[in-house]
């Protein structure tokens, strides 16, 4: 015989070795060849034999067992196959008997090395850039490609592909989403928010603007929107009272205007990126507001004889983040007030921590002396300015809203100066 699979005579081993009540050995025998583990050597054991399978093992070796677990050595059973010229050994007597098997062990080997090669080419196609191989790093760790490719190699490596050709063109310049999608696969649509291009490229933007979530609707769009990458132009508008700029651009002199007559005006995200005002802010302070009740009321009353003012709405959407950034720059020192409540001081922690504003009349002492609202509801949030005032929210257990304290804020306003 040649080959350690030859089986000499079929009938001959299934007479042999094929009977039920031999068939555990040979069950035994198939699961490690299919788990990769070798049979030489190995002992397989039945530890409550019936009185029939103890009977057929003694008549295939020919010698009585005592009573106990069953113990059969595969070594001793290949021997006695090939001095009977039945097969080769125990892996060609199990394929005979049971049909091809795969060893399972060489199997996920080989699809381990796929996805290797897959990300290996990702990684090589990413221009050298560190952050791409930590993004390919954490996908990969995460096993997010193989679940949007439903674990199909050829699918990944092609997902992977066009992502690596998303990423390379970050951070953009202010390229809408669906521009960007289209120009690397000809879908306007591919990286929208559920499809699986953009499930991977959100994670990118979101690590090269260092956002730390994108679950929502908002953290998405402010994720992109670092990258260089937008959304939308023209929804969210920022809303602002009084503020300044240079009228040698079109939203300059919209503002100018606004600022003259003391009445709200709205920046888009469109106005602040393609044609930016010149603000007229250095060394002035700007207000910020979170609830519009309070520009609404300051130009009520004060007019256009109010400190420039910017309401947030709640959330520091694209457009706020913009402008305030701009602002920053443009030497102005930023003041923020928001709700005495658990979600407006999240609000304050981007205004005060990610924009370098500074509190107005939002501290722990404000808080003590401010007539109080509702029941607090929610998850008590440290405010990153002030260690005193998450303690004093949690001990008074009621909130403060703007619209409780807007005559102290208005008289900010009218004389130009915050309360620290």
């Amino acid at each position: 015989m040649t080959g350690d699979r030859l089986v000499v005579s079929g009938d001959r081993l299934r007479a042999v070795l094929g009977a039920r009540e031999l068939g555990w050995i040979v069950d035994k025998a198939r699961r490690r060849l299919e788990r990769g583990e070798p049979v030489r050597g190995a002992v397989v054991q039945r530890r409550d034999p019936t009185a029939a399978e103890r009977a057929a093992v003694e008549r295939l070796f020919g010698r009585v067992t005592h009573g106990g677990a069953l113990r059969v050595s595969l070594d001793e059973l290949a021997q006695l196959l090939r001095d009977a010229e039945l097969c080769a050994g125990v892996e060609a007597a199990v394929e005979a008997l049971t049909g091809p098997f795969v060893d399972r062990r060489a199997e996920a080997a080989r699809i381990e090395a796929g996805w290797q090669a897959v990300f290996d080419e990702a990684a090589a196609s990413g221009d050298g850039r560190p952050e791409v191989g930590v993004w390919l790093d954490d996908l990969r760790a995460s096993g997010l490609v193989r679940r949007l490719s439903c674990g199909d190699v050829e699918a990944a490596r092609n997902l992977l592909r066009q992502a690596v050709s998303v990423v390379r063109r970050l951070p953009a310049e202010g390229l809408p989403l669906a521009e960007l999608a289209a120009a690397v696969t000809g879908d306007s649509h591919a990286l929208d928010a559920g499809a699986p291009l953009g499930a991977l490229v959100i994670r990118f933007a979101a690590a090269l603007s260092g956002v730390t979530r994108w679950e929502r609707a908002a953290e998405r769009r402010e994720a992109w929107d670092r990258a260089g990458v937008l959304l939308d132009d023209l929804s969210a508008p920022v809303l602002v009272l009084n503020l300044g700029a240079a009228p040698d651009s079109l939203a300059g002199r919209v503002l100018a205007m606004h600022a003259a007559a003391g009445e709200p005006c709205r920046l888009s995200v469109r106005q602040l990126r393609r044609a930016p005002p010149c603000f007229e802010v250095a060394g002035r302070e700007v207000f910020v507001c979170e609830n519009p009740a309070v520009l609404s009321a300051a130009a009520d009353r004060l007019g256009p004889r109010g400190a420039p003012l910017v309401c947030v709405e709640g959330q520091v959407r694209t457009a706020a983040r913009l402008l305030l950034e701009r602002l920053r720059g443009a030497g102005a020192t930023l003041r923020y007030h928001g709700d005495f409540d658990w979600g407006g001081i999240r609000i304050g922690n981007v205004v005060i921590g990610r924009h370098g504003a500074l509190p107005w009349r939002y501290g722990a002492a404000d808080y003590r002396a401010a007539p109080k609202g509702s029941e607090l509801a929610g998850v008590p949030v440290a405010a990153a300015w002030d260690d005193e005032l998450c303690a004093a929210m949690c001990d008074e257990r009621r909130a403060v809203h703007e619209e409780g304290v807007v005559e102290a804020l208005i008289e900010d306003l009218r004389q130009g100066e915050g309360a620290g």
